[in-house]
């Protein structure tokens, strides 16, 4: 048989498989999704929201493999073929009643998953041209006018270096330019990994015109939160009238607004409203931190795929391996395609060379765990790398991924130790094959150890949720070390610091009447040092790597905005922190059930306690 490159080029072999992909075009609202979720993310109604209430045509979404990507396309492909599905997940009758209104033909949905075939990725501008040409023609058969969607799934996949070397093959951008162009009703979501490198390609082309909103923002989706794994368990939640459920979203605002006035009570005040929530008590939710911090996000998903329903108790013995859910089948599952999932991301964001030293790195995370400081050259021994591999290389493709984060010492340019977290506690799981039983009572220290990890990753996303795209603190977290002790989590807030105290058993009345407190005397310390004077973030640098001119300049001007706290540096290569106004002592302590939140004002600056299961449903 000859060999025929034409049938690449033509996307002969893709569209072949159109129908495969897109089972509503011939069945209809019976492919809908509706019976596989009793709840979605969050971000589901976001991208909704920016499709619809925004008119945005055209949204990245970005993030790790195995957070959910490829099943929110499809969730997004049901809620606009199937009226059953809006019924079941919008939950405001106004808007059910606008959604309804938004349901288009089955045959006005094409999905393409640029990674099920490797072949799809030859030629792709040609094939991807030639499959909405196909979908338009045989497939849509409706005017111009008419509105349609096209869900591409991991476009990233068709980038790679030319002859030359350069990443010029599958320039994705300049064909998503060209398809919006051509049509006024046409909207086009597309998944990759890396929020940067989206940026990168918007910077190249002129698409404001066709997006509301800051030029080449993208969705970041993270493996499944604390809040939407709470949702899936207790599905009253999202169902209760809204004056009984936890608003997550007005106790954020209250901290905003805390920040900006200097006013703690704002705060304060807001979390006490909130805690009286009808559905889920504290006691429930401490329980269930428990549950989450055995399986996470990507975990509960496969559960979740192998038929066990998440808002059963069902789900509960099988992380207590009493089920016939084989549970170490699934960590290993995870694991290999973890691993898997790291190569491929290697090679896509480029710069790692030994790809497998990001899976030893994260391997390490697991089995050690470390809740303090580390110090670099231990690190890069034990790693056998170099301290720039560690930090441009490995750090900075994990940290992008959201799947391994360091904490780097705050008011220190020239740092010796860092902290870092795998993000994911299911991931660190499977790694040492630890069940619900190991994180309740058999392995000591590994319940805190995977509570504070998630407390950081949650301290990550509120970071990135309250702060703008265009703030170089945005989604910065960093730790301090005082005279004795530590603060564990600093993150910024329009450039003012939240020094956060972790504090694992001990609720703050306990701290405050204890003699041997190093790390709440450092929090105090914090809390009346001048350290925020001298605590630089850089503007041309995010996540360990450099970014580009654009978006450097763009960093500038948002700080130099009045209602920025912090301020830029005479040399305009990095952003100041302002003082701060309060900080937090954050506590999963049984003691702290019934006092909930409550303020010490004994010091020059007042300090928070927020138990954990109220601070995990904010990010």
């Amino acid at each position: 048989m000859a060999f025929d490159s034409e049938s690449f080029s033509s996307g002969h072999t893709l569209i072949q498989r159109l129908e495969e992909y897109n089972p509503w075009w011939e069945r209809g609202q019976e492919a809908s999704l509706t019976g596989d979720y009793s709840s979605l993310q969050d971000i589901f109604y976001q991208i909704y929201d920016e499709l619809h209430q925004h008119q945005r045509r055209l949204i990245p979404i970005t993030g790790p493999d195995g957070a959910g990507k490829t099943a929110l396309l499809e969730q997004l492909a049901s809620a606009h073929i199937d009226p059953d599905f809006v019924e079941k997940f919008v939950r405001d009758a106004d808007r059910r009643e606008q959604a309804q209104e938004h349901l288009v033909s089955p045959s006005s949905v094409l999905y393409i998953p640029l990674r099920d075939d490797p072949v799809f990725q030859l030629q792709p501008e040609a094939q991807l041209r030639a499959a909405v040409d196909h979908f338009e023609t045989h497939v849509l058969g409706h005017s111009q006018s008419s509105p349609h969607y096209i869900l591409l799934d991991d476009l990233h996949t068709v980038e790679r270096p030319n002859k030359r070397g350069n990443q010029d093959v599958g320039r994705w951008e300049r064909l998503l330019t060209d398809l919006i162009a051509e049509h006024d009703d046409r909207r086009i979501v597309f998944t990759a990994l890396s929020r940067g490198v989206v940026r990168e390609r918007f910077e190249e082309t002129d698409l404001a015109e066709v997006n509301e909103g800051i030029r080449g923002e993208t969705r970041e989706l993270y493996p499944m939160d604390f809040a939407d794994f709470l949702k899936m368990r207790y599905r009253d939640i999202e169902l209760a009238p809204a004056a009984e459920r936890f608003d997550e979203g007005a106790i954020r605002k209250a901290l905003l607004e805390a920040v900006e006035a200097g006013d703690a009570n704002r705060f304060v005040a807001e979390v006490e409203a909130q805690n009286s929530d009808a559905i889920a008590d504290p006691s429930t939710v401490r329980r269930e931190i428990a549950n989450y911090c055995t399986s996470g996000g990507m975990l509960t998903l496969r559960i979740a795929g192998d038929g066990v329903s998440i808002d059963e108790e069902r789900f509960v013995d099988v992380l207590r391996g009493r089920d016939d859910v084989d549970l170490e089948a699934h960590q290993r599952e995870l694991l290999d395609d973890f691993r898997d999932d790291l190569l491929h991301a290697a090679t896509s964001l480029g710069g790692v060379k030994d790809a497998l030293g990001l899976e030893r790195f994260c391997g390490l995370a697991a089995h050690e765990h470390p809740t303090g400081d580390v110090r670099f050259d231990e690190l890069t021994e034990v790693l056998d790398v170099d301290r720039r591999t560690l930090r441009d290389k490995y750090l900075s493709a994990l940290s992008r991924l959201h799947l391994l984060s360091a904490a780097q010492e705050y008011d220190n340019q020239r740092p010796r130790k860092l902290r870092f977290y795998l993000r994911d506690p299911g991931i660190t799981n499977a790694f040492c094959r630890n069940d619900l039983n190991d994180v309740l009572r058999r392995e000591p220290g590994l319940d805190e150890a995977l509570a504070k990890a998630v407390a950081f990753d949650h301290t990550v996303r509120l970071s990135s949720t309250l702060n703008h795209p265009h703030d170089p603190k945005r989604g910065v977290v960093k730790f301090w070390a005082g005279s004795k002790g530590a603060v564990d989590f600093v993150p910024k807030v329009r450039g003012t610091p939240i020094p956060i105290l972790w504090s694992h058993n001990r609720a703050l009345d306990e701290l405050q009447m204890s003699q041997d407190t190093p790390d709440f005397d450092a929090l105090q310390e914090f809390l009346e040092s001048n350290a925020y004077e001298s605590e630089r973030d850089r503007v041309d640098e995010q996540m360990y790597s450099p970014v580009t001119d654009t978006f450097t300049e763009q960093r500038r001007a948002y700080v130099e905005q009045d209602g920025y706290g912090g301020e830029l540096s005479d040399d305009e290569k990095a952003a100041f922190d302002a003082e701060p106004a309060f900080g937090i002592v954050l506590t999963n302590a049984r003691s702290a059930l019934d006092g909930g939140v409550t303020v010490n004002t004994d010091g020059s600056k007042p300090i928070i306690q927020v138990p954990l299961w109220t601070y995990l449903r904010l990010s």
